[in-house]
């Protein structure tokens, strides 16, 4: 359940999880408020329960979703990637505790990132081998 539902006040920190359940809700196609976490669980807690091992059902209906016609390898690799990264960072937003959330900047900058990479992989991939 998202903390302001649960009577918590507005803080910078709250809205980082907002956008992370944002973020699941998008890349899973599942709503917070779905009867499968009526009963006590949440989205979150539903996808990190999956994570790493078991996000594969998630992501193939996420690319069916995203990018149907990433049928090349080499652009479902770069389709999975992002999705993944998506997943991840709706992970670390809903962080239980706040001050070990990202800051929005931080969050802005990942999605630049993953949006440098969907429309240039290969030169991302160069620099950032080059920079290891």
């Amino acid at each position: 359940m998202a903390e302001y539902g649960m009577g918590k006040h507005a803080s910078p920190q709250g809205d980082v999880y907002s956008f992370g359940v944002l973020l699941l809700e998008m890349v899973t196609g599942k709503r917070p408020t779905d009867v499968l976490f009526q009963e006590g669980s949440s989205l979150n807690e539903w996808v990190k329960s999956r994570y790493p091992n078991k996000l594969e059902p998630i992501v193939e209906e996420a690319m069916v979703k995203y990018a149907p016609h990433a049928l090349v390898p080499y652009d479902r690799k770069i389709w999975t990637d992002v999705i993944l990264e998506l997943i991840e960072l709706g992970l670390i937003c809903t962080q239980h505790n706040p001050s070990t959330r990202p800051t929005m900047l931080d969050v802005a900058h990942e999605i630049s990132l993953l949006k440098q990479y969907l429309c240039t992989p290969s030169t991302l991939l160069i620099e950032q081998s080059s920079t290891n």
